[in-house]
């Protein structure tokens, strides 16, 4: 996700309250490692998340492209656009 909040030292806040939403209003039904279940983790997010500041157009490009390969990439369509949840 792209976020730009007026504050960059929220990013930590916005995170945590999307993910503590989302855990606790959709209903998950993926199999986890028990080590993950014993740690009461959700089995849809990882435990960090990977921050970046985007600095120009071009990095913004770079940012988007990910993006939309990265279904592609971990086999989950055959076509960007076939992703239910593309921007395109």
């Amino acid at each position: 996700m792209i976020i730009t909040p007026k504050i960059a030292s929220e990013y930590p806040k916005i995170v945590r309250a999307i993910k503590y939403n989302f855990s606790t209003k959709v209903k998950i039904v993926t199999e986890q490692s028990i080590a993950r279940h014993k740690k009461g983790m959700n089995p849809v997010w990882q435990q960090r998340y990977y921050e970046h500041t985007i600095r120009n157009e071009k990095d913004y490009l770079r940012c988007i492209e990910y993006m939309q390969n990265n279904p592609i990439k971990h086999g989950l369509v055959d076509n960007g656009t076939k992703w239910k949840y593309t921007f395109l």
